[in-house]
């Protein structure tokens, strides 16, 4: 992937000014109402709450290493669905819009938005 250096600078912009863990709990937990199946990995609120670390491990992993994403099989022994990441990254997506109000601009929306998929697209591979 191709990352211009205004779509790194915009990627560090939302990186930079959210609080990473609170906002994927947030994005999780609208995960859970809007795709009510997905609940069935987690036992309960604290297994949400240690999967939203591991989710922000991940995602500063790509982040510190956004020109070079590799596969990742983190998740294998989960047998979860590869789409529940691509389900995770518009929750997300929405999360950060809600978060970050008028500084998520369409410039910054659709940076961020090339990331999340280079992420979920590493993610699914780790599982082939």
């Amino acid at each position: 992937v191709h990352w211009t250096a205004e779509e790194k600078a915009l990627v560090n912009v939302v990186w930079s000014k959210t609080d990473h863990q609170a906002v994927v709990a947030n994005a999780l937990g609208r995960l859970f109402v809007v795709y009510p199946w997905t609940k069935r990995y987690f036992a309960g609120d604290s297994a949400v709450q240690t999967h939203a670390g591991k989710v922000v491990s991940a995602l500063t992993l790509a982040y510190n290493h956004i020109d070079d994403v590799k596969p990742h099989k983190h998740y294998e022994g989960f047998h979860v669905d590869p789409e529940n990441f691509r389900l995770l990254a518009n929750c997300l997506n929405v999360e950060l819009g809600h978060t970050l109000h008028k500084e998520f601009t369409p410039e910054l929306h659709a940076a961020w938005n090339k990331f999340s998929n280079v992420v979920v697209d590493a993610l699914s591979k780790g599982y082939h």
